[in-house]
């Protein structure tokens, strides 16, 4: 009797005989020849389809590759959006500040104006 192989167990739990499996291969390997096919007639004949070739190239392998981006990418957008939160209410302190100083001086003005008024 033959020794069975993982793959062999993972068939017989699922009760599939592994002919769907490869017939699913199949239709991937073929859809990959044909693209890689397209893609160079396109590069010898017609380069200037290229960046549309590739925006539709990028459109199917999206959702393959966004959730692993995702995952990189989201660690990054919350330092981003904390760098600029900080950097608001930073900003924000500032203006006031700002703001303060200027009705200060306009204060003063008035005050000195007021003083020459009654002193002449």
């Amino acid at each position: 009797m033959a020794k069975s192989t993982k793959d062999d167990q993972k068939h017989a739990a699922s009760g599939t005989d592994g002919v769907e499996d490869s017939a699913v291969s199949d239709e991937q390997g073929s859809a990959v020849v044909t693209t890689l096919i397209a893609g160079v007639a396109v590069a010898v004949f017609a380069p200037e389809l290229l960046p549309g070739m590739a925006v539709g190239v990028a459109a199917v392998a999206a959702p393959k590759i966004l959730p692993f981006l995702g995952n990189l990418v989201t660690p990054l957008a919350r330092t981003v959006v904390r760098a600029g939160y900080k950097t608001a209410i930073k900003t924000k302190e500032m203006a006031a500040e700002a703001s303060e100083q200027i009705q200060d001086i306009v204060a003063e003005v008035k005050s000195e104006e007021r003083t020459d008024r009654a002193t002449a």
